[in-house]
């Protein structure tokens, strides 16, 4: 892996452009405290002959001043860290300065002037990883913590910046790793070393697939969590949908008539959901019609199905099961969805079973609900149990605390690639093969599991993790 570009002096804006109280401009590299020095005059300048003008870990005041005419360009606060007890292993200046464009834009380029170059977007947090700071998750957590629009979002990416994630799976991986060199061992001095236990093997690869599969159960709520969650709303014009949209977002914003067919166009709109980013889908009522109009926002509402996570699908409670109550159940297929029974303040004493009478087994192509809910979009009764249903669903919390964050779709495939091998391991031993047949499937699941963590991994796949980061951070 190439490391040389780690010798450059870095620096970049590290907040948001704009005008703001505060910015920082960070510095980072073998010539960053010299260059630091030459463009700070500390508060009170000139100091004691012999005392640095700089102290690490500590908060100086000063100025800025231009490296050609001296002119002061801001007063800052100066934070500098000596290597490598810095963010980056290397010695890291931040330049805390007035905000706006134009301060932030002089610093900058009087850093560039005294030999700096410009940092590549997340190359700070790159530096840390390569320097030994933090693993790859870590710093994919970072990344993270920087996008979270919602508490859970942050939340969950915090932990695994803690190293938690990180830790669980180094755990496997070193488990597995002292496995393959017993078994190799054995392979290569057979009279002096021989077999390793088939119990030891048999005990290691159990316990590290059970690990695995823990950690593979996060998946799903960290995307969710990280890429939010499209909820379609469906049904049979007038079943409620755009009222329970409205109740759901705690304010009209979808038209609300006793017309049947009033929507015509499916409605986007995102919901933070108990920390759940959620994009709320109403659709036009699903039914036969000849209005060209309606049929384009029923294909459209069809489109929305397809796209859509998660489904609410609405029937009327004050009325009898309908044919198109049966379209919009076979449309969802076996997507995962909520039955909603809605109206049920026109239909006192509803029973779901009584009720359905049978239509499950007509729809039998389409997959069991999740739940089954009776609400009145109307009063707000009982829509608040569709935000925990959703939450139940998409969060397996347990898991995530256990595993200390949750895999994205890079660690998810790897980490996956891993269980299968592991899976091969366990049907060798089961025939009865030589260990040596063991070998190549271990170690794919070890390589695998150092990709996770960056203890082996490509310079191009580390260009990817860190190409979405911001330059700066």
């Amino acid at each position: 892996m190439n490391t040389t570009f780690l010798d450059d002096t870095i620096c970049a804006v590290s907040t948001a452009h704009g005008a703001g109280a505060i910015a920082i401009v960070r510095l980072a590299g073998n010539d960053a405290w010299s260059i630091a020095e030459r463009l700070f005059t500390p508060q009170g300048f000139p100091h004691r002959e012999g005392e640095p003008s700089l102290k690490s870990h500590t908060a100086q005041h000063g100025f800025i001043r231009d490296p050609k005419t001296a002119d002061i360009i801001d007063e800052v606060v100066v934070i500098p860290y000596k290597g490598p007890n810095s963010y980056t292993g290397s010695d890291l200046i931040e330049i805390n300065c007035h905000g706006g464009s134009v301060v932030t834009a002089e610093i900058l380029n009087a850093c560039l002037e005294c030999g700096a170059r410009l940092a590549r977007a997340g190359e700070f947090t790159e530096r840390a990883f390569l320097s030994g700071k933090i693993d790859l998750t870590q710093a994919e957590a970072v990344l993270d913590v920087i996008q979270a629009k919602t508490v859970r979002q942050r939340q969950l990416a915090v932990s695994a910046m803690a190293g938690g994630l990180g830790a669980k799976i180094k755990a496997v991986r070193m488990e597995l790793l002292t496995l393959l060199t017993e078994i190799v061992a054995g392979i290569d001095f057979p009279e002096e070393v021989g077999d390793a236990p088939t119990e030891r093997i048999e005990s290691v690869v159990e316990q590290s697939e059970e690990a695995l599969e823990r950690l593979l159960k996060t998946a799903r709520s960290g995307h969710f969590l990280r890429a939010g969650m499209k909820v379609a709303i469906v049904g049979k014009p007038n079943a409620g949908k755009s009222s329970l949209l409205n109740q759901l977002l705690s304010y009209d914003r979808a038209i609300v008539t006793e017309i049947a067919g009033t929507t015509r166009d499916a409605l986007q709109e995102p919901l933070d959901l108990n920390g759940i980013p959620v994009i709320l889908i109403d659709t036009a009522g699903i039914r036969h019609t000849e209005d060209t109009v309606e049929k384009i926002g029923i294909e459209r509402s069809a489109m929305a199905v397809e796209e859509a996570d998660f489904i609410l699908m609405l029937f009327e409670a004050n009325t009898a099961w309908s044919q198109e109550d049966s379209r919009v159940r076979t449309l969802i297929g076996k997507k995962p969805f909520v039955l909603i029974a809605n109206k049920v303040d026109l239909s006192p004493g509803f029973n779901f079973d009584e009720f359905l009478n049978g239509k499950q087994a007509e729809d039998s192509e389409a997959g069991e609900p999740v739940a089954k809910l009776e609400i009145s979009a109307k009063t707000g009764e009982g829509v608040k149990n569709i935000s925990s249903v959703i939450e139940n669903y998409v969060l397996t919390e347990e898991a995530l605390k256990q595993a200390g964050g949750s895999l994205n779709q890079r660690q998810y495939e790897l980490c996956n690639s891993a269980h299968q091998a592991l899976r091969l391991v366990k049907e060798t031993l089961a025939e009865g093969l030589p260990q040596d047949c063991l070998a190549t499937d271990l170690k794919l699941a070890v390589d695998r599991l150092s990709e996770v963590c960056g203890e082996s991994v490509s310079e191009e796949v580390i260009a990817q993790v860190f190409a979405n980061f911001c330059i700066g951070k």
